[in-house]
């Protein structure tokens, strides 16, 4: 329920800004171009009255014109009796004139954001019919969105220009040039990072840890998918890659193995996995994979990845900078709704590979499978994460195969392993594969909770591994390299965690975070360290301890660093002030270091206060 209840309120909170950044300005200049515009015609038509009285004529009948022909109705497309009287009040790039002019394109930027809200809607729906209805949808709603959205920041920011400029001229009688400058340049701002955006290059293709199998290596691996396959009525896989990771999939993406491109249909094996599963478990497993191939699931998916990943990178850029916030909410509600389309018809997908399996296995060896590779996953995060809040270094091997291979049995024995396979029968938007709960259902056939840990503590008699002669091999190597990698991400997050204590602690962070020395325009040096900031000249240390907030702004073209203190310095002052000549080249650098040291200590601190308040529940 929780889960559900953040999730209605993340579209809410989409929603609601999208309605504000797509609304509000137009909305403003368009109360502003009405307001404007009455003010406007009384002012010129109390002038004409004057005038009239002044020269002693008929006013009452002025009156009449006036109030039927107010100065801003003439605006438009007149009769050719009326041109002299519009030349007068509404010549063109007049104050009139300008007024209607925008009155009139606030009207039509309001009714352009509905069709764009209308548009993100129907695009969304589309998504929701099938695969082909996706990638239909998503090429039709990047293209659609992104010209929709540049107009929307040319249009909106022109209008924020205007209202910069008549905003504080018609109700003070003067305008700030400054001002007008400033958000001129945001919207140019804006217009760069679309720009930029549309033209960011996509990274290289992923890279996956693995080995790949040949058939000349494990020939008896191969004639097995080729018999499922046939039974399946597809064509097997152009490569199997062996792997060490907790899954099973199929993709046709282009990836990469050690450095290798790999092209057409591939198929990702756990050996580990494998070893847990008996040869039935495994066919059935292969078998749905196999569907998705038959399917075309894998096709689809590698056609929207791409575009999927793009679409994905354009609207974290837009993000990012004020400017494009207009761009930003869109392309995030019609991301989000996607997201729910693609995630539904997964589930749909993978049903119907679990149907599959059923049929051309046993119903008994998709669901145990599914039981088995939940334990197993769920047991190896619960060793990584103890391996990984571990205070200390791993100096000696961490064995962490070897560790889930002792322990399997006594986790899915314990009513936390039922508790665990409980909650993943909780429905969520976002989960692919549905609950363990629903598949059971959707192939007839039911587990008891109580037979869980039966199922999942059976040991093969034999397994896909005994196919797969290079296996032990590959194997070792992968558990090496990843708990090479394991280690060294552990050391750094030691170095993250630590307020070091005795020499082999401070020796460690000082690895990962060095004293940082900046030479100043005078030659002397100030220096950011795990401890604080050592001043230049006078080498006082300000400790990150008694450091609130941290800002640098540029003032009279130096950058002056500020540090506001929780309690005061040394000098009795609240805030040290430390002035930064000669810093150009450097400042971004100077910059990026600072809120890297402050940000890790930060991290401490919170780790800290977190430990404290988990002792005193205790």
């Amino acid at each position: 329920m929780n889960k559900l209840t953040a999730l209605k309120k993340g579209y809410a909170k989409v929603f609601f800004w999208l309605l504000v950044t797509l609304f509000l300005i137009p909305a403003i200049t368009l109360v502003f171009a009405e307001y404007g515009s009455n003010q406007l015609n009384q002012q010129y038509t109390q002038i004409f009255i004057d005038d009239a009285r002044g020269q002693n004529q008929d006013v009452g009948k002025l009156t009449d014109f006036l109030q039927q022909n107010p100065p801003s109705s003439v605006c438009g497309p007149v009769s050719e009796d009326l041109l002299d009287y519009k030349n007068a009040v509404c010549a063109e790039k007049s104050e009139l004139w300008q007024f209607y002019m925008m009155d009139k394109v606030a009207f039509w930027t309001l009714i352009a954001s509905a069709v764009v809200l209308l548009m993100v809607l129907l695009f969304s729906a589309l998504a929701f019919r099938n695969r082909q209805g996706q990638l239909l949808s998503l090429t039709l709603a990047r293209h659609f969105l992104m010209l929709a959205s540049a107009l929307e920041v040319l249009v909106q920011g022109a209008m924020l220009v205007w209202l910069s400029f008549w905003g504080t001229a018609f109700f003070t009688q003067t305008y700030y040039p400054k001002l007008v400058m400033a958000v001129g340049l945001l919207v140019l701002a804006g217009m760069f990072y679309m720009i930029k955006g549309i033209f960011k290059k996509l990274p290289r293709e992923d890279g996956i840890e693995g080995e790949v199998v040949t058939r000349d290596a494990a020939p008896a691996l191969w004639a097995r998918i080729d018999t499922l396959a046939a039974k399946v009525g597809t064509t097997p896989p152009d490569h199997i890659i062996a792997g060490i990771d907790t899954n099973f999939y199929v993709t046709e993406a282009p990836l990469s193995v050690n450095e290798h491109p790999l092209s057409g249909r591939k198929l990702y094996v756990s050996i580990p996995l494998l070893r847990q599963l008996t040869t039935a478990q495994a066919d059935g497993v292969m078998v749905h994979e196999l569907t998705h191939l038959h399917e075309g699931d894998t096709a689809s998916g590698a056609l929207l990845g791409p575009k999927l990943h793009r679409f994905d990178m354009y609207t974290h850029l837009m993000g990012q900078n004020v400017a494009t916030l207009i761009v930003f909410y869109p392309l995030c509600l019609y991301r989000m709704l996607f997201e729910l389309a693609w995630q539904r018809n997964s589930r749909e997908r993978e049903f119907i590979a679990d149907r599959s399996a059923a049929t051309h296995t046993t119903p008994a060896a998709i669901i145990e499978s599914l039981i088995k590779i939940s334990a197993y996953a769920s047991y190896r995060s619960e060793v990584e994460r103890t391996l990984f809040d571990n205070k200390t270094l791993h100096e000696n091997e961490l064995g962490i195969s070897k560790a889930i291979a002792a322990g399997l049995p006594q986790h899915v024995s314990s009513p936390d392993f039922i508790s665990l396979m409980r909650e993943q029968d909780v429905p969520h938007p976002f989960d692919s594969h549905p609950p363990l709960t629903e598949r059971m259902r959707n192939v007839d056939y039911h587990v008891e909770e109580l037979g869980y840990a039966a199922i999942a503590a059976e040991p093969p008699a034999e397994s896909w591994v005994d196919l797969m002669p290079v296996a032990e091999q590959i194997e070792q190597q992968l558990w090496q390299k990843y708990e090479r990698d394991f280690s060294s991400v552990h050391e750094e997050s030691l170095a993250w965690r630590y307020q070091p204590e005795g020499e082999e602690e401070t020796a460690l962070v000082l690895k990962h975070f060095p004293p940082v020395a900046f030479t100043l325009k005078d030659g002397s040096q100030i220096e950011i360290t795990y401890q604080g900031v050592v001043k230049p000249k006078t080498g006082e240390l300000l400790e990150w301890d008694n450091v609130k907030n941290i800002n640098v702004i540029r003032q009279f073209g130096t950058e002056v660093l500020y540090l506001q203190h929780v309690q005061p310095n040394a000098q009795g002052k609240k805030r040290s002030e430390i002035r930064l000549p000669g810093l150009k080249k450097e400042i971004e650098g100077f910059k990026n270091t600072l809120g890297y040291y402050w940000h890790r200590h930060q991290t401490v601190r919170a780790l800290q206060q977190e430990e404290e308040a988990a002792a005193a529940q205790s």
